[in-house]
Formats: C-alpha cells, structure tokens, sequence
C-alpha cells in the first residue's frame, strides 16, 4: 500500500515547527517603523489631507492585496493593529480573559460589518475627507490595543474583529512564503482555525469546517468579494455618486456574486476550495484592474511627473499575475492536503470529488468539538499544535477526550504509573484535577514535575490548553530535588547496582535518587534504547512512522541520567554475579562493585521450542526490537498472512497490531477460550466475535503439534489433524523470568527468584524485583507490579519496614476497536454473589462479590464503555457496587 511521504506534513509546518530566522530584536524594530509611520499618517490625513488621502489610497491600500499573496505573514509581523494588540502580553500586563462564547460566535459577523461598512463609507466620506479617516484608523488603533489589554492572546482583535482579518484570509490562503508568527510564545490557543498558527491550513479548517455556520460565513465573504469590488468600481466609486446609489451598487454586486458562488457550489463538479480559490483570484485580477494605475499614477504624482500608459497597462495586469499566483499555490497546498490528509488516516489519497468527505482538519476547530461532544457548557480543552479545540465529558479523563477528538496521542497502563502520555499545560492548569501520588512519582521520573500532567490522570473542569508534545518549547529540566536526610548515609550503603532498565529497574533508581544524594547508583540495561513503553510496542509493527512511534513511546527525557548523576551501561549484558566479592560482570569485561544488588532482569517471551526462532520468519512479541524486525520483515518479503500462536492478552494485541498492518491474521488459543485467565465464557465469545468481525480469524482448544518449513516456516500442523499455513509467525505463549545470572550465582531460583515481603533473595545483600522475582502468591509481569516492588525493595534497603503491597491492577486490552478490563477472579467460588449484564445488553459484564466486597470483575464492551466501570473496580466501595447492580437492572 502506498504511503504518502512526509512531505505534505512539512508543508503545513506550524510556526511552533519552523525555525525564528530573523532576530526578535529586528522584528520589533520593524513594527515600531510601521506603527510610527501610520501615526505620521494619521497627522498628515488631519494637517495634510490631500497628500495623506493620497499616500494611504493611492499607495497602502491597494499595495497590501499583493503583499497578502506573496507573504501575509510579513504584514502579520508588522501589522501597527497587530503590535499596539500585543503589547499589553509583552509587557505582562494583559488582563488575558477569555472571550465570551457570544463574541466568539458573531466575532466573525462583526469584522465582515466593520469591513464592508468601510467600503460603503469611502465614496461618500472616507475618499475625501482626511479627518474622517484619520479618526476611524486612530479608533481601529485603540480597539485593538484595548482588545489585547483585556483578552487573551490575539482574540481579543487580530483573530476575530479586525476587519482585514477576512481580507487576509482571502488573498493569503496560499502564500508563497511563510513567515513564522513572532507574536505568540508560547501559543495560548485563543481562537480557532488560527491563521498565525498555521497560514497554509487555515483555509482547508475554515472551508471544511464540520460547523456550516463557521464553514459558511468564510465561504460567503470569498464568494461576495469579486461582485464587492465590481460594485465599488463600477458603481459607487465617483465622487459624483450618491450614498444611495453607492449602497444599492454594493449590495447588488456582493448578492450576484455570493448567488454565482452558490451555484458554482452546486453545479461545477469540483472541490469547494477549488470554487473558493477561483472566487479569490478573480477579485485580485477584478481589483488591479481598477486599483492598478492608481498605484502608477500616485507615484507619478508625488514624482511630479505624468504616468506612462505602458506602466498603468502593466499595473492593471498584475492582478492576472497575483491570481495566477494564488491559483498554482492553492492547487499544490490543495494536492498536499489530501495527502496529509490520507497520511494521517493510513491510505492513499483519493481524487478530489465535489462530495468531498475528508473532514479531518489541519488546524481544525470547535465544529469537530461541538461534533464529538454534543453538548454545551462542558469544559473546553484546546490542542496548541493543532488549533483543534473539543469539549470533555462529564468523568472523562482528558486523554479519552484528546483520542476522541481523533488526536493521535501514545498511551499506556492508564494509571498513571508507566507515563506514556504526558501533555504539556500550557494554560488553564487549575481546571485539571489534582494529581495523586503514582502521577507526581512518574512526572518526576519524566523530568516534567510542575510543567506536565499525565492525560490518562486528568479530569477537567473548565477550559485548558495543551501540547501534546511536553517538551515543547522548553528546555529540559528533569533534576530530582535533593533529600533534606540522606537515607542511604544514614543507612551506611554507598553504592547500588540495579541490572536491568525496566519499569521495575527505573523505578528502584528513581527511588534510590530520590531518598539520597550521594550514594552511587549504577544501571545495566541490554537494550540500546533507553527506557520506553512496552506497553505500547504494538504500534511498532504498524505505525508507517517507525521512528517517530519508538520517539513517542520513550518514557524518559534524554538528560535523564545526567540529571539523576547515575551511571547507565546501555546494551550491556550481566553475566557474572561474584557474591563473595560483591560485583557483577559486564560482557564487556568490566567488573561493577556494589553495596546492594537489584536484580530486574525481567522475563522473555517463550518460544513454542528451541528451533522456533532459528527461522528467519518466525518471531515472538516482547520487545521494540521484537516489534521492528516483525515489521521490517513484513515490509521486505511481503507477507501477507500471519499466524499467532498464543490467545492471551499479549496474543490477542498481536494479532490486532498484525491486522492494522494489513496481514490476513489468524489466532490460535489452546484453552476454551481467548484471554482464559482474564475473562469468563461470554466475555471471551464478545472479544472473539470482535475480533473475527474485524478479519482476525480465531480458532479455541487448538494446539500447535509441529512446525514444518526450511528455512522458512510455511505451516503449522494442528494437534487435531488439520495445518495452518502462513508465511509469518509470532508465538505468544507467555513468558519465562530471565533467572540464568541468580541461578548460576547459586540464589534460590524457582520459575523466578524467590523472594520475601522486602522483595530480598537467599542474599540478604541482592534484591529482585519485578518479571523476574518470584514472591509466592502473588502475581507477577504487570507494570504496576513492577513499581510496586521497586518501592518496597528501596525501602527495605533504608529498613523502613515496609512490605510489598500489591497495587489493585484493573488490566486493560490494547486494542482500539474494543473496551476490555478485568480485575481479580474470573471464576466464582461457592458462597459467592454474581451480577452480570443481560445477554442483549450492548457490553457484557461482571461481578463477583466475596463477603460483601469485590473479589473479580470484567467488562467487554464498545470503545469507551468501560469508564464508570473501571472506576468502580479501582475503588469499589460497597455503596458504589450497590449503586452500579441497580442501575445496571441485574
């Protein structure tokens, strides 16, 4: 399948991604240029009209259009309305309001009056009379220096009431060269759709906006403006015209121009911005057909000399150039939209039809929010790097919110514990509830402490605006604060080796740090990325931007060691444990010494047997770099049917990543059931009737006997009889605690290390903890587990006393079609109560209650319908289960 390149992507590059190529310094002395030379204009119109009319009609009005095609963003820059609007934020002294939802929706309305009824006054009054003018620059002045001291960022005027604001739309929906918005650091989300964020969007989120009033109005302005200008020209533009006759050829031009618009929208079979832009080139060729001599014959005047008829032909034909111009841009930003578009959406552009559906904006906006949410008065969250804004539901965390407004956001154990989904605050934190202590630990091992939040964490309460890039803008600040009573001095420990860097290995390291400055901390990793998000490894085999997905699932900033001043050893191996001397061997022949050993070795996928993964197409599922050679393989040979073996959850998320590839799937689970240990029979019969509706083929009680195939596997023969045949493989059986180092060491060693409530080994000196550590009825291979253990390894270390707690997992499937957790027993036992959902509810559920208190709970359901569940199985106090059977009618 063929993928568009990340060109189109680039092209629509907000100012946030492009880089400040002219000092700030600079910027601003352009600015005061401009905003000085426009007083001096303001006095010469009051002391010297005849030369100000003419400099301000003959010169600056009708230059502008051209200046809006080639580089609006330079006018942008420069604007004086613009500079006097940010000046009060500049100086911090802006009010920073929000607008109201009334002046947002008629902010629009009101520019179009402003602008049109500036047109209708220049006949009559404003051509002639210099104070006229004076007076309504010098109020436009005010207004927007007053819009920028009470509202905030540039809503209060530059983005919704400034009369050229329509106008800069207009002619500069395809500009020839961008220039990066100078004004807005950082981006406060204001307004939306915003042009100075991304002038190359802009127009595709006004003429594609899900809102048809907003979509309208924009549209209605380009489609009147040809008859507009013709009506001026024409019609009302001597001086020997009356304010009459001046109005009736405005409003007749502007109404058969709109009316030709809205048959060209519904007879020509092209695109609306296709219609849109010609609308737009036709009044730049309409205007300089009248505005150009103007322009020669004010330069011959103030030369004192007469116009060249060659010159004022020429000055009438800029406008075709100027159309022409803007009609070769909007086709290649056109061309380039559909195939962001259809990059972002994973398949290949289509041709632009007249009944274009592509909806998903660039820079999108309120209508995609009003579409999602539904209703009004609920909190308004507004993405920076975007524009989109969209509304959270009553219980929603923000990061179901951000998903549900079709972002593209990574996420993890949506508990607060893995961090794979930080977003940046960028306005609006005090509307976010407040985080708990799982999200301030991870935050602090992220380096982010006071400047992120967590979405999977947050609820929102009033409006916000966000990055999903939590870095953005900022300079990395990921030092852990020093402890006031260094634990480890006090405790006589001065150095700690941890093997392995996983969640449990980077847990116990954040701990240690964070309880002591001085001791010495040591972290062996064998992989040669740092600390990532397993969880998340699936997108790997499918995501087309492999990079930016491994990027994306990196749970650690890169100053991460240097800022914790421990010592990592990256794609290092341990493989020599000497006790009685107390050191690890690296297989690079260093010796590591250690007062304390924490061993995090983690697990390993198990292969069906020992020649499974000797064939160049067979591979198993644990790691990045499981997930890339998947993908890398598929790519090169062109698989195109997949067999996994193996109908846990890792299984299961396997054979969903493989489909989202495009590979013919099919699932084989030995038990009676998908997810065994997970679901009861009607739970796994909704998960499979899913996954079998979505072209994953699934087979139950079946076994794999053999696999044949050199050096290629081709077919696996099932135990009953029958063969599967395909052309890659994935084994998904479980996994095995990496204990050869412990072993070999002589630990105690059964399936894991064995170990007690201090997470301590047979060595009263070594730790283990988390995939690897056995601790007798307890489970293991979970994230939180992990953690968990860390915590209370470190705090055994400092003989705080506490034991290992076992942190209440509600398991969640990583599958985007499906809403799937599941808690505690599957199974009831004698005694016990069970509530379940009816056999035609929409979601099946259950409930296992033990004494009156929740022992086990699933539920398989429609994306998104497990919320107040899930809920209910963190926290299930008694009075919420009742509340739930109740209304559930069970």
């Amino acid at each position: 399948m063929p993928v568009a390149s990340p060109a189109p992507l680039n092209f629509f590059a907000n100012y946030t991604q492009r880089p400040a190529r002219v000092p700030v310094a600079v910027w601003w002395a352009l600015r005061v240029v401009v905003l000085l030379t426009v007083l001096a204009l303001i006095g010469g119109l009051i002391w010297a009209p005849t030369l100000g009319l003419r400099l301000f009609w003959g010169l600056a009005v009708p230059v502008l259009p051209a200046l809006l095609v080639v580089a609006p963003g330079l006018w942008r820059q420069v604007c004086p309305m613009a500079t006097l609007n940010q000046i009060p934020r500049q100086a911090g002294v802006s009010r920073g309001r929000d607008l109201p939802a009334v002046a947002k929706t008629w902010a629009f309305s009101v520019a179009l009056v402003l602008f049109v009824g500036a047109v209708a006054l220049r006949a009559p009054l404003l051509n002639h009379d210099g104070a006229a003018l004076a007076a309504v620059l010098g109020a436009v002045l005010v207004l927007a220096l007053a819009g920028g001291w009470w509202f905030k960022g540039r809503s209060g005027w530059c983005g919704t009431f400034c009369p050229l604001g329509p106008i800069q739309r207009d002619y500069g929906q395809a500009p020839l060269v961008v220039v990066r918005n100078g004004f807005c650091e950082p981006c406060l989300g204001c307004q939306k759709n915003c042009y100075d964020f991304n002038p190359r969007a802009a127009v595709f989120s006004d003429v594609y906006d899900d809102d048809p009033r907003w979509a309208g109005q924009r549209r209605l302005f380009i489609g009147l403006m040809p008859g507009l200008i013709l009506g001026y020209f024409l019609g009302g533009a001597g001086a020997q015209a009356t304010a009459a006759a001046n109005g009736l050829a405005l409003a007749a031009g502007a109404a058969a121009s709109a009316g030709a618009y809205a048959l060209a929208v519904a007879f020509v079979p092209t695109t609306p911005y296709r219609i849109s832009m010609a609308f737009g080139a036709v009044a730049l060729a309409v205007f300089y057909a009248f505005a150009g001599p103007v322009i020669v014959d004010t330069l011959a005047w103030l030369a004192g000399a007469e116009p060249l008829g060659v010159l004022r032909d020429a000055a009438q034909g800029l406008g075709v150039v100027l159309a022409g111009a803007l009609a070769v841009g909007g086709l290649r930003a056109e061309r380039h939209y559909r195939e962001a578009q259809a990059a972002r959406a994973k398949k290949p552009a289509a041709a632009p039809t007249h009944a274009d559906e592509t909806r998903t904006q660039i820079g999108g906006g309120r209508a995609l929010k009003d579409r999602l949410a539904g209703q009004a008065g609920q909190p308004e969250v507004t993405d920076r790097a975007t524009g989109i804004a969209f509304q959270v539901a009553p219980e929603q965390t923000l990061l179901e919110a951000i998903e549900h407004a079709g972002l593209k956001i990574a996420y993890g154990c949506r508990a607060g514990v893995c961090g794979a989904d930080p977003v940046a605050v960028c306005d609006g934190g005090e509307h976010l509830s407040p985080p708990d202590d799982d999200e301030l630990a991870t935050l602090q091992r992220l380096g982010l402490e006071g400047r992120a939040r967590l979405a999977c964490m947050c609820t929102v309460r009033g409006p916000v605006v966000i990055d999903r890039d939590p870095r953005a803008g900022e300079a990395p600040v990921s030092v852990l604060r020093r402890p006031q009573v260094d634990k480890a001095q006090a405790a006589g420990i001065g150095r700690v080796v941890i093997v392995g860097d996983g969640v449990a290995g980077m847990s116990a390291a954040e701990a240690l740090r964070r309880d002591s400055g001085s001791l010495r901390i040591t972290l062996v990793g064998n992989e040669p990325v740092p600390f990532y998000n397993r969880m998340g490894i699936g997108r790997l085999v499918y995501d087309d931007d492999t990079a930016g997905a491994l990027q994306a699932l990196r749970l650690v900033p890169d100053d991460w060691a240097t800022g914790r001043d421990v010592t990592v050893h990256r794609g290092a191996v341990a493989v020599r444990l000497d006790r009685e001397n107390r050191r690890v061997g690296l297989n690079t022949g260093e010796w590591l010494r250690y007062d304390r050993l924490i061993l995090a070795t983690g697990a390993r996928s198990a292969p069906p047997d020992d020649r499974f993964l000797t064939h160049p197409n067979a591979f198993v599922l644990r790691s990045a770099d499981d997930a890339q050679q998947i993908r890398a393989w598929v790519k090169q040979h062109g698989s195109r049917r997949a067999l996994v073996v193996g109908g846990g959850v890792l299984g299961v998320e396997a054979a969903d990543a493989l489909h989202h590839l495009g590979l013919k799937v099919t699932l084989l689970q030995r038990a009676d059931r998908l997810m065994n240990a997970q679901l009861d029979a009607p739970g796994a019969a909704r998960l499979a009737h899913y996954l079998e509706s979505i072209g994953i083929q699934v087979g139950t009680r079946m076994s794999v006997a053999r696999y044949d195939g050199e050096p290629l596997l081709t077919h696996a023969w099932l135990a009953h009889g029958p063969r599967v045949r395909a052309d890659l493989f994935v084994a998904c059986l479980g996994i095995q605690p990496n204990v050869h180092l412990a072993q070999a060491a002589g630990l105690n060693v059964n399936r894991g290390i064995v170990v007690d409530a201090a997470m301590r080994t047979s060595d009263p000196l070594i730790q283990a903890i988390g995939d690897v550590a056995e601790l007798p009825g307890q489970p293991g291979g979970l994230w939180p587990v992990g953690a968990a253990q860390a915590a209370a390894a470190v705090g055994a270390l400092w003989g705080d006393g506490a034991s290992y707690q076992p942190p209440r997992i509600v398991l969640q499937l990583k599958c985007d079609g499906i809403d799937l957790r599941s808690w505690g027993d599957v199974a009831p036992k004698p005694g016990d109560t069970v509530h379940h959902a009816r056999a035609d509810d929409l979601a099946w559920w259950q409930l296992i209650l033990r004494g009156g208190a929740l022992a086990g709970g699933l539920w398989v359901g429609p994306p998104g319908s497990a919320k107040a569940f899930t809920k209910l199985l963190q926290k299930p106090e008694p009075d919420a289960l009742q509340a739930f059977v109740a209304s559930s009618g069970a």
